[in-house]
């Protein structure tokens, strides 16, 4: 593939990403879809609904978590370029979040409604929260990297790659994973919970805590004792807005 043409993916696979996590969102809402999580009835009894849709959540936690190990991007690299690894991870994600909602089963009841104009407005307010959260925590650390589009880039104007350092950015300095705090808000702050919204939120909630304990790992085999010192003084996910400690360097 042309330096061009994979530009042209990458770009494509991250506009595809940004359009599967939109009608994430969307479909745990119960928002402007057709068909969403928690929308149809009741087809074929709940333990073969509950089968199905588990295996959709852990096919979904499987592709995103083997293929973020760096065991499995030494052999993928065999086969896709390294400019185009991050873009073919993406790619693969999108594809399993469309698959998951297009095969997800309906999971009919209503766990909760809020009318009340103030607490519906609440919810809103921290449900933007959340996207802010989530997007700008990408912008922190590096934002067309962990998308692709910097790999790419570089390969197409023929300048090396170099990796992103670790940074600790504003929101960095008061939890340590702020775009999974992000997601979380977006998963579970609703005015209108139903069924399927609280099967689907509690498995990709699972997922996060279980995605999110390899990726410290990781981050204490390449930073050692700098990141052993900020994981003393900051909270995983869930603030304590007390700054921590800078490291050193930063």
């Amino acid at each position: 593939m042309s330096s061009h043409r994979a530009l042209h993916f990458a770009i494509a696979a991250y506009v595809l990403f940004l359009l599967s996590l939109s009608g994430l969102v969307l479909f745990l809402h119960d928002l402007w879809l057709p068909w969403t999580a928690g929308t149809g009835e009741l087809s074929g009894g709940w333990g073969r609904t509950l089968a199905i849709n588990s295996g959709l959540i852990a096919l979904f936690g499987l592709q995103h978590s083997i293929m973020a190990r760096p065991a499995f991007k030494r052999r993928w690299t065999r086969l896709v370029p390294e400019h185009l690894e991050r873009s073919a991870y993406v790619t693969a994600s999108s594809l399993a979040l469309i698959i998951l909602m297009g095969f997800w089963q309906p999971m009919p009841g209503v766990i909760w409604h809020i009318t009340w104009q103030p607490a519906v407005t609440i919810c809103l307010v921290l449900l933007g929260f959340g996207l802010v959260v989530a997007l700008w925590s990408t912008f922190l650390t590096d934002h067309f990297d962990l998308f692709g589009l910097r790999q790419a880039y570089l390969h197409d104007q023929g300048l090396p790659y170099t990796a992103v350092p670790f940074k600790m950015g504003l929101l960095y300095r008061y939890v340590r994973h702020p775009m999974m705090l992000g997601m979380l808000l977006l998963f579970w702050v609703t005015p209108y919970l139903t069924v399927g919204h609280l099967f689907l939120a509690s498995g990709l909630t699972l997922y996060i805590l279980i995605g999110v304990h390899y990726e410290e790992r990781d981050l204490m085999r390449h930073l050692g004792p700098d990141y052993a010192r900020y994981r003393e003084t900051t909270p995983m996910l869930f603030p304590r807005f007390v700054h921590a400690a800078p490291m050193p360097g930063h």
